[in-house]
């Protein structure tokens, strides 16, 4: 499939996701975090999505259960894949696979480490 086509599909369904989280989505333990879309994979035959996340904490919350969040995102991709299939005009509407990407928690690590290092 051609690349910019791809390209498209990605954004749309980002765009969708997007939404879908900071509209529709009623589940309590993904009220307790930020939840962003950092970017969507899709295959070139449309059949998988790979949706990445990331998860950082509330002001109110020390932490967040990343596993938790996890869990329940994988309990809604059947509703986000609906919304995808409603919004989109595909022929076929690729299955959703949740990978958590830890990369932003990972800089605040490390941004905190030099902090402690310098002052």
């Amino acid at each position: 499939m051609n690349k910019q086509r791809l390209a498209g599909i990605e954004k749309e369904m980002s765009r969708v996701l997007s939404s879908l989280l900071m509209t529709e989505i009623k589940n309590p333990k993904l009220k307790k975090a930020i939840i962003s879309i950092n970017s969507i994979r899709v295959t070139e035959d449309l059949k998988f999505a790979d949706v990445f996340f990331s998860v950082l904490p509330l002001h109110n919350e020390e932490t967040v259960n990343i596993k938790a969040v996890e869990e329940a995102l994988n309990e809604i991709k059947g509703f986000m894949r609906k919304k995808i299939s409603v919004e989109l005009a595909l022929r076929f509407t690729p299955e959703i696979r949740i990978k958590i990407d830890d990369s932003i928690e990972h800089a605040m690590k490390i941004t905190n480490l030099l902090n402690k290092i310098k002052g």
